[in-house]
């Protein structure tokens, strides 16, 4: 039986479905698969718990869900920071949930760095540390020989570094290209059924898809980030988002998507990235595509990822499901496959 002792850093819809996830999952985690995690700190940005025998997780999950807060946990404690925690060495595996800063990747680059430094794995949902400095954090964690799952930050539960890498192993990869946003989609398939964009987008932000500032979505920006990502673990590219053409759905009108659909086609924004005289290029607009095309059927919240490669084919992955848990389930996806493949032990 292997023990991990978790440290949660960010207790946003994420964090809390972390907890929830890590209690419902117990069991099953323990004994299929030999692995116990036991939490022993969660920590946001005004304190936090922790208990080196472990915490919790379903109370403090009720706690945070109900309302009151992280501070309304017993033993909260508002001294409690990310430094004290490495100090201290109370954890094993660090889960780092804090917003994606897509300028600098702060507090989350920070974190994630100290903790690799001090010997700790880590699993994140936070795009912006891998964005700003994924060559820094993968060759630190490399000469460690330290997990550093990224998963979650390329489309949550769609696998999409999974299958290239495991998939894709030892090809050269010269496209890569995807529906990386459920929430974009989902306001494309709303229109396609006849809404006006406003109605679409209102209806999305009622069904909790879309934020209430859904600006990162719909212009693109989140596909972007995503996309790069992605550009710099399977094609080595160092774009940074001033290097990309992005264009999103907010100017899109019901008569572009009817007449794609007259013309038996659909409209999806696509990020992509391909080689060019040896140089990675990339950028996400709206398309047509045709009935033929495998990104035609991905409807409403659903995603995908094409890859092209020169020894083993085009590879398309659609699906994952969207929401807290789900992503969740994606950070923590990255330890089990870590640990099923004697990474860990």
């Amino acid at each position: 039986m292997k023990d991990l002792r978790v440290g949660i850093v960010g207790c946003g819809n994420l964090g809390k479905a972390t907890l929830r996830l890590l209690k419902d999952k117990r069991d099953v985690w323990r004994f299929g698969d030999g692995l116990q995690l036991s939490v022993t700190c969660v920590l946001d940005i005004n304190g936090g718990v922790a208990d080196r025998n472990g915490l919790d997780c379903g109370a403090l999950a009720d706690c945070m869900e109900s309302g009151r807060g992280l501070e309304a946990f017993p033993g909260f404690d508002a001294a409690l920071n990310f430094n004290k925690i490495l100090e201290e060495r109370l954890i094993d595996l660090l889960v780092e949930l804090t917003p994606t800063n897509k300028d600098t990747g702060e507090p989350g680059l920070t974190h994630i760095r100290r903790a690799l430094e001090s010997g700790v794995h880590v699993t994140t949902s936070n795009k912006g540390p891998i964005l700003v400095a994924w060559k820094e954090l993968s060759e630190l964690a490399s000469s460690r020989g330290l997990l550093l799952g990224i998963g979650c930050t390329t489309g949550g539960a769609l696998p999409s570094v999974i299958a290239v890498r495991e998939a894709m192993a030892g090809a050269d990869v010269s496209l890569t290209e995807g529906i990386l946003n459920g929430t974009t989609n989902f306001i494309l398939s709303r229109m396609e059924s006849g809404l006006a964009y406003e109605e679409a987008l209102k209806e999305a932000q009622a069904a909790g898809i879309a934020e209430t500032d859904p600006s990162m979505d719909v212009e693109g920006w989140d596909t972007a980030v995503k996309l790069l990502i992605l550009a710099k673990v399977v094609m080595d590219g160092s774009l940074t988002l001033k290097d990309i053409s992005v264009t999103g759905i907010t100017r899109l009108t019901h008569d572009e998507i009817r007449q794609a659909r007259e013309a038996g086609e659909k409209i999806k924004l696509v990020g992509r990235g391909w080689r060019e005289n040896g140089r990675v290029r990339a950028s996400v607009a709206p398309e047509r595509v045709a009935a033929g095309h495998p990104f035609h059927s991905v409807s409403q919240k659903d995603k995908c990822v094409r890859y092209v490669s020169d020894t083993l084919g085009d590879l398309f992955v659609s699906g994952g499901a969207s929401g807290p848990i789900p992503a969740a389930a994606s950070a923590m996806r990255d330890v089990l496959c870590a640990w099923r493949t004697g990474f860990l032990k």
